[in-house]
């Protein structure tokens, strides 16, 4: 049986699409209401968190997952990346009120000491750090947008799509972090009984990823 992980959330639908259009039986997963671990034929999804799903692939637990890139950098598990689907596709951003606006465009000197909430501190660390910048990290785990007004942080560090959000909430875009975007990962070290399988499924998705970008 072959295992696969599933983020749930912004980009389950999307990720079960592309495995139904790759030939993967997805009828249960997509009926699937409370259940977590979902059979199906020579298949079985498990539905995990965001943050979770990299590990599941990691430890052996299943032979494949889809998992977005903003938390495979933020968990940083040694993986194989087989396909960047494109799908689920935003940027990580540091965001704030435009009064910060100067600071950014100034030394990087201006930016020492600045407080960042994120669900993501590992990401938000290397990448001041990258800047050789020192930052006060604030993990929050959710509802970050309101970390500025609240006077919890002066700027935040998330993933945007359209940038609504951040609009609604008093924040402008003050710098890209990194594109983000679904990909199909396998576990690097170590052999699944079902590699032959876990190929073809990875070749199928390449395809569809193929045909997808020449429409």
């Amino acid at each position: 049986m072959i295992k696969i992980a599933i983020p749930t959330g912004r980009i389950q639908n999307e990720a079960i699409d592309v495995l139904k259009r790759a030939g993967i039986p997805t009828k249960n997963l997509e009926s699937a209401s409370r259940e977590l671990a979902i059979d199906e034929e020579n298949f079985r999804f498990f539905l995990a968190k965001p943050m979770d799903v990299p590990l599941y692939v990691y430890y052996g637990t299943t032979d494949l997952a889809l998992a977005g890139s903003d938390v495979l950098m933020e968990v940083s598990a040694d993986l194989l990346e087989l396909v960047d689907t494109g799908l689920g596709r935003c940027r990580m951003v540091v965001a704030g009120p435009r009064s910060l606006k100067a600071r950014f465009e100034g030394n990087e000197k201006e930016l020492m000491w600045l407080r960042v909430a994120t669900k993501y501190p590992n990401i938000a660390e290397r990448h001041f750090a990258s800047k050789g910048v020192q930052v006060d990290i604030i993990k929050l785990h959710g509802s970050v947008e309101l970390a500025p007004q609240l006077n919890i942080a002066d700027c935040i560090v998330d993933i945007t799509q359209t940038g609504t959000t951040l609009e609604a909430n008093d924040l402008t875009i003050l710098e890209e972090v990194c594109p983000v975007s679904l990909k199909l990962v396998a576990r690097k070290h170590g052999s699944s009984s079902y590699w032959r399988e876990c190929l073809n499924i990875t070749e199928s998705i390449k395809n569809i990823v193929g045909r997808m970008k020449d429409v």
